[in-house]
């Protein structure tokens, strides 16, 4: 059986006794990387199973929850239990019971842009998006899958002969791709005044996770412009080549969505983006997003 780009061999990593609840089980599938909340999953949205699921996020990078009902209260509730949430900045596409809920659609007249681009949620902000909780409302009968890349794993096995090329190196991120295609697709000018609002801004090109400190790789195809060493030495890697590296199927996990399941990552070691789907086909996704802290470099040693 396979899971993705990866054979699944399920381990249970550990049992949590919800007191007056359903034990709600954290299942392994990509060791350190992707892992799933299994049991009694209507009860998940109690405060008390959401710090389950904000625990397995210090472990993994991805949590998945299956077959979940979420009402848009609920899943704004069990965001914001992971973090403050983020209030939708795509006026065209919020829910229309709530701000903080972007609808992600793939037809209409105002589809969302950039998702097929590998990235990072908002990595143009200072401080970027931290978690992304994201349900699948309707589901195509093929494709649609959402791909997770694992940075923390890239960074890993990164050779020596890049490593200490990155260590040290920063990223510019930009705004610019985000506001042309978003002009592009919803035939519109080009948005005004959106380099006063989201001017570039410098990251460290490998990142700390924001508890542990284990560094991962920080990309964004569609928002890093340029790489550079605050101590002036060359950087002989590009964009492009990190990227091809970073996303080689070893790292990549996919997902194949039912209705009403609920995948929760973490933009601090994680890139993702929708994989191809079947004209004609729909897909309604509904996204929430948790803000963030500012990246900063892994301690030296």
């Amino acid at each position: 059986m396979t899971h993705g780009f990866f054979p699944v061999s399920y381990k249970v990593c550990q049992v949590l006794g919800i007191q007056g609840g359903f034990p709600l089980e954290i299942r392994e599938i990509r060791p350190g990387f992707v892992a799933e909340a299994v049991g009694n999953n209507r009860e998940i949205l109690a405060g008390r199973d959401g710090d389950v699921v904000k625990k397995a996020l210090l472990s993994y990078s991805v949590v998945i929850m299956r077959g979940m009902e979420l009402a848009p209260t609920e899943q704004v509730a069990l965001t914001r239990l992971l973090g403050p949430p983020e209030i939708v900045t795509d006026m065209r596409n919020h829910h229309p019971e709530s701000t903080d809920i972007l609808v992600v659609r793939n037809a209409g007249a105002t589809p969302v842009v950039g998702n097929t681009h590998w990235h990072s949620d908002r990595s143009f902000l200072p401080e970027p998006t931290r978690y992304t909780v994201l349900r699948a409302d309707v589901v195509p009968e093929e494709g649609g899958d959402t791909l997770f890349a694992d940075m923390t794993a890239a960074y890993r096995e990164l050779g020596d002969e890049w490593r200490p090329v990155i260590d040290g190196a920063e990223a510019v991120h930009s705004y610019d791709t985000v506001a042309r295609l978003r002009a592009r697709a919803h035939g519109a000018p080009l948005e005004q005044g959106y380099a006063r609002k989201y001017p570039p801004t410098v990251h460290p090109l490998v990142r700390a996770h924001p508890e542990s400190g284990t560094p991962a790789l920080y990309l964004n195809e569609l928002c890093v412009a340029s790489l550079h060493r605050p101590d002036g030495k060359p950087v002989t890697v590009g964009v492009a080549e990190l990227h091809e590296y970073a996303t080689r199927e070893r790292f990549v996990h996919r997902h194949r969505w039912r209705r009403g399941d609920v995948v929760v990552w973490d933009n601090s070691r994680v890139l993702h983006r929708a994989g191809d789907l079947p004209p004609g086909l729909p897909r309604v996704l509904h996204r929430t997003t948790t803000a963030g802290a500012p990246p900063y470099a892994p301690a030296e040693g």
